[in-house]
């Protein structure tokens, strides 16, 4: 992932929740930010970009540790 592409995703994602829309629409935002991240890579910081990458794979690493592990089911035994 690049990190100054996550952070201008991130920061159109948050205007747009902040100018336009409120926190109610996360679908919207989410879709304004993807199509319109390149015009907010002026300010986008790539140290923020490499904080919300560690983030989102710490996040990731938790969710996979706390799994259950699928049981098993002999049929037919």
């Amino acid at each position: 992932m690049d990190a100054r592409k996550v952070a201008a995703q991130f920061a159109a994602f948050t205007w747009f929740q902040d100018k336009i829309a409120g926190p109610s629409v996360p679908a919207e935002a989410t879709r304004f930010a993807n199509e319109n991240w390149s015009e907010f890579l002026t300010i986008a910081d790539e140290g923020w970009g490499r904080l919300l990458i560690r983030l989102f794979e710490e996040r990731e690493c938790r969710r996979r540790r706390h799994r259950r592990p699928s049981r098993v089911v002999a049929i037919g035994a």
